[in-house]
């Protein structure tokens, strides 16, 4: 039985889905981890948390690209990956924009995510 429990989603400073969900197929018997993704993807669209990260970011002098990548495979196993335009990488700024973010996440009732970062496109 192939189930899909893993969901891709871009979103846009605007909180708006940039792509369809295109869902990723894998093999299992979980019809309720599919469900709970579903419903993560959900909240991540009614709370409009792409819209608040993206300002919490910018609050804090950061430059944040167009789009969030949302990938959740399950409750526990959720990525965020974003991009910056003024991204230095350094282990402090890391950690300061991956603590914005999960703040952020946790106000709205989502828990933490992974969080990777990507180069912004010129």
């Amino acid at each position: 039985m192939i189930i899909t429990i893993g969901i891709f989603v871009f979103y846009n400073r605007y909180s708006q889905p940039v792509t369809d969900i295109s869902p990723l197929s894998f093999v299992s018997n979980s019809e309720e981890q599919l469900k709970e993704v579903e419903k993560i993807n959900k909240k991540i669209e009614e709370t409009e948390l792409t819209k608040k990260i993206i300002n919490g970011l910018i609050e804090n002098g950061f430059s944040p690209d167009k789009r969030i990548l949302y990938t959740i495979y399950s409750p526990e196993n959720k990525v965020l990956t974003i991009s910056l335009s003024n991204f230095d990488g350094d282990d402090k700024t890391i950690n300061l924009i991956t603590n914005i973010i999960n703040t952020i996440s946790k106000e709205n009732n989502l828990d933490t995510f992974s969080v990777e970062f990507s180069e912004a496109k010129k």
